[in-house]
């Protein structure tokens, strides 16, 4: 391991390979950490969420949320706020939240289900648009014989469908 010590930042490094970058703290009893890089260990966890210093720099949202589920679900909501973070897109954590609600049910699958929505929008494409002129076919079908199926009257050959 080396480490590079900035006045700002102390980057961490193994095989001149960056790590993590942590921002340095000169306040007296202060520390700097990310929430974000401790939820896989949370994961493992789940009930010990509401413990961790870490709790209140979640988004308000979420912290909410996680302190109305408990066990496996929470454990589900968490993999689902790393997915989102991994995404790169932990401004719309609190969103999917909100747009679960105003869809009027919050739970796991429908925060993911919003969260596709805001983050994934569908792409209509537009009409092709031919380069030569489509042949008009002149192609007019008698449709009178399937008129007589459906009447129950015989068909050439005197079968009755």
């Amino acid at each position: 391991m080396q480490a590079k010590i900035y006045y700002d930042k102390i980057e961490a490094y193994r095989d001149h390979c960056l790590l993590k970058v942590f921002k340095r703290s000169y306040e007296k009893n202060s520390e700097n950490y990310d929430w974000k890089d401790y939820l896989p260990s949370l994961i493992k966890k789940p009930g010990a969420t509401e413990h961790t210093r870490f709790f209140n720099q979640m988004p308000k949202l979420w912290q909410e949320y996680l302190k109305g589920i408990t066990g496996k679900e929470r454990k589900s909501a968490l993999l689902l706020l790393l997915d989102i973070i991994n995404d790169g897109n932990e401004d719309l954590c609190d969103d999917a939240i909100e747009l679960a609600n105003f869809a009027g049910r919050v739970d796991n699958d429908n925060i993911r289900q919003c969260y596709q929505f805001i983050s994934k929008p569908e792409i209509y494409p537009e009409p092709l648009e031919l380069s030569i002129d489509t042949p008009q076919l002149n192609y007019q079908p008698d449709l009178s014989v399937y008129d007589g199926l459906m009447a129950g009257t015989p068909v050439s050959g005197g079968v009755m469908q």
